[in-house]
């Protein structure tokens, strides 16, 4: 029995999917090696708090439904504001003692 197998859709960080063009140029890359005396590591995003030295801004994730997420994105985009931005302004709202 002859079973056909479907490549499973890859999709990048920013959600685009990648074609079969793209993961076969990506492959080739890849074979052919990388040059890493050309690589210069890249600095992480600056501390949200004071700027104490080795202070870092501690990551919270939460998953929800697709469709909260885009409302949520159409939202802060229509008022030009990050995700992160409105979750730390809910976060501050929340601790704020009663």
């Amino acid at each position: 029995m002859s079973r056909t197998v479907t490549p499973a859709t890859v999709k990048t960080k920013s959600r685009r999917n990648l074609s079969e063009a793209d993961l076969e140029r990506l492959a080739e890359e890849a074979e052919r090696g990388f040059d890493l005396s050309t690589w210069k590591p890249r600095p992480g995003r600056p501390s949200l708090g004071a700027a104490a030295a080795g202070e870092h801004s501690p990551r919270i994730e939460a998953r929800v439904p697709e469709p909260l997420h885009r409302r949520v994105v159409a939202r802060a985009a229509k008022e030009g504001r990050s995700v992160s931005a409105v979750v730390r302004q809910l976060l501050e709202d929340y601790a704020r003692e009663p």
